[in-house]
C-alpha cells in the first residue's frame, strides 16, 4: 500500500505531506484506491505513533521550501500498533447526533501513562456549540502489539470523564471490549 500511495502521488506530481486512502478486501488480500488528500487526515497521530515521525512538522517544512527528510517509503520505520478513538459530543443512543452544551466536568486520562496521547482542544467550562465539529479530542494508544494497544486504550477510556454533554466514550469502550 505504501508503494501504491507513493506511485499515486508521483502520477499527479504531488510533493508534500498528504494522505492516500485504500480499502482492503480481507477475502482476496487485495486493496483498492479510494482517494488522495493533499492534507493530513484526522488520523495522522496513528501514523506518527507507529513511525515516530512528526508529520505536522514535515508539512510546515515542505511549505517553507525544504525537502522531505525521507525520500522513499522503505525509509519509513514501523514500530508496533496504534489505535485512535475520536471523542465526540455525539449521542450514540440517538443516531450519533451532535449535541450542544457546557462541559461541567472534565477528567482526562492520566498523563503518567507512556504511549497514550491526548490531542484535545477543550477545557472544563467550555461551551460546545452547533457551529463546530463535535470532535473534542483524539485519544491515541500505542504499544508493541494490537492487544497491548487495546488494553492501554481501554484503561485510558476508563479514566476519561466528560459531564455536561453526552459523548461517545462508552461506545468506544463497548467496541474495544468486543472480540
Amino acid at each position: 500500500m505504501g508503494e501504491a500511495a507513493c506511485e499515486a502521488a508521483k502520477a499527479v506530481g504531488y510533493y508534500n505531506a498528504g494522505t492516500v486512502e485504500f480499502i482492503f478486501d480481507c477475502d482476496t488480500d487485495k486493496f483498492y484506491f479510494m482517494e488522495m488528500n493533499t492534507r493530513l487526515q484526522v488520523e495522522h497521530p496513528v501514523t506518527e505513533e507507529v513511525t515516530g515521525l512528526d508529520l505536522v512538522e514535515w508539512q510546515f517544512k515542505v511549505a517553507a521550501g525544504h525537502k522531505l527528510p525521507i525520500t522513499c517509503q522503505t525509509m519509513v520505520p514501523l514500530m508496533g500498533h496504534a489505535i485512535e478513538c475520536r471523542i465526540t459530543v455525539e449521542d450514540p443512543k440517538n443516531d450519533f447526533l451532535p449535541q450542544t452544551g457546557k462541559i461541567t466536568t472534565l477528567r482526562e486520562p492520566s498523563s503518567e501513562y507512556v504511549d497514550v496521547r491526548l490531542d484535545s482542544g477543550v477545557r472544563e467550562g467550555d461551551e460546545i456549540t452547533a457551529y463546530y465539529d463535535p470532535m473534542i479530542a483524539k485519544l491515541i494508544a500505542h504499544a508493541d502489539t494490537r492487544e497491548q494497544a487495546i488494553q492501554k486504550m481501554q484503561r485510558a477510556l476508563s479514566e476519561y470523564t466528560v459531564i455536561g454533554v453526552p459523548t461517545n466514550i462508552k461506545f468506544h469502550k463497548r467496541i474495544l471490549a468486543n472480540e
